[in-house]
């Protein structure tokens, strides 16, 4: 698919590390994908900020495990599923509380994306959050 200038394969995937330092590098491949002038480039960016990081702080995958990132572009709709070793503890989920300082990932995912969810693979504990990005 052609997006201005820039070709974008219809579906992309990179495996990070579950460290702080993945969320830098998933921004910028998502940059490098879709490109600057992309009209769904800076939600997706943010989206994806906010996703990895929440896999890289509350997921089993912390600490130098994996997370793989997908990227799918279709016919006006940027599709980013986020693959991560899941949590025993909590399931993603909107917080709705305007005062605290953080926490609001999901609020954003649920704000900006047209469509989201969590696919859980029980036996194996892993998990998947997808968001669906219209442009």
């Amino acid at each position: 698919m052609t997006t201005g200038q820039q070709t974008v394969p219809p579906r992309s995937t990179v495996t990070l590390r579950g460290v702080p330092e993945s969320v830098a590098v998933a921004r910028r491949r998502v940059r490098e994908l879709l490109g600057e002038a992309h009209p769904a480039c800076d939600d997706v960016t943010l989206l994806v900020s906010e996703v990895v990081t929440n896999s890289v702080v509350h997921s089993g995958s912390g600490g130098g495990g994996q997370v793989a990132m997908t990227v799918a572009v279709g016919a006006g709709v940027v599709l980013v599923e986020v693959h991560d070793a899941g949590s025993g503890r909590s399931a993603p989920h909107v917080r709705h509380e305007p005062d605290a300082e953080n926490g609001r990932g999901m609020f954003l995912v649920d704000l900006l994306a047209s469509r989201w969810g969590v696919r859980e693979d029980g036996p194996r504990g892993l998990r998947t959050l997808w968001f669906e990005v219209p442009f």
